[in-house]
């Protein structure tokens, strides 16, 4: 079986043929991931020993649901802010002894990594989207 998409002339009147042509195939493309998507839905959905049936709603929610986006690499700068948060965290973990808070220089460490350990979780916290 085949589907065609129709769309009127009016809309792609001023569509040059290599833009027309580019406009089938990315509306192939699309449709052919709204296929595999429902069929997708579909199969999770399905009960052991049932025949497969797609329906409209499996199709409907296919084509509006958000696409996954492919993850964006770490930039470097994003790793090493995320190792500096690690190990700091560990360190200020390590640092909490009470029994040696009467040392000012214990104090000190302890402040640090902890405000380091802070600061580097809210900066990757709320940059998520730049960090990848």
């Amino acid at each position: 079986m085949r589907i065609e998409i129709d769309i009127s002339d009016e809309k792609v009147q001023n569509f040059s043929q290599e833009a027309k042509f580019e406009l089938k195939r990315q509306s192939n493309r699309i449709a052919e991931e709204i296929v595999d998507e429902a069929g997708r839905i579909e199969a999770s959905r399905r009960l052991p020993d049932t025949n497969s049936e797609v329906t409209q709603s499996n199709v409907k929610e296919a084509a509006t649901q958000p696409r996954m986006v492919v993850a964006k690499k770490k930039s470097f700068t994003s790793k090493i802010i995320q190792l500096i948060a690690f190990i700091s965290s560990l360190v200020a973990g390590s640092l909490l002894d009470t029994e040696k808070f009467t040392q000012t220089d214990h104090v000190i460490w302890f402040i640090v990594m902890s405000f380091l350990a802070i600061g580097t979780t809210v900066y990757l916290t709320f940059n998520q989207e730049n960090n990848g």
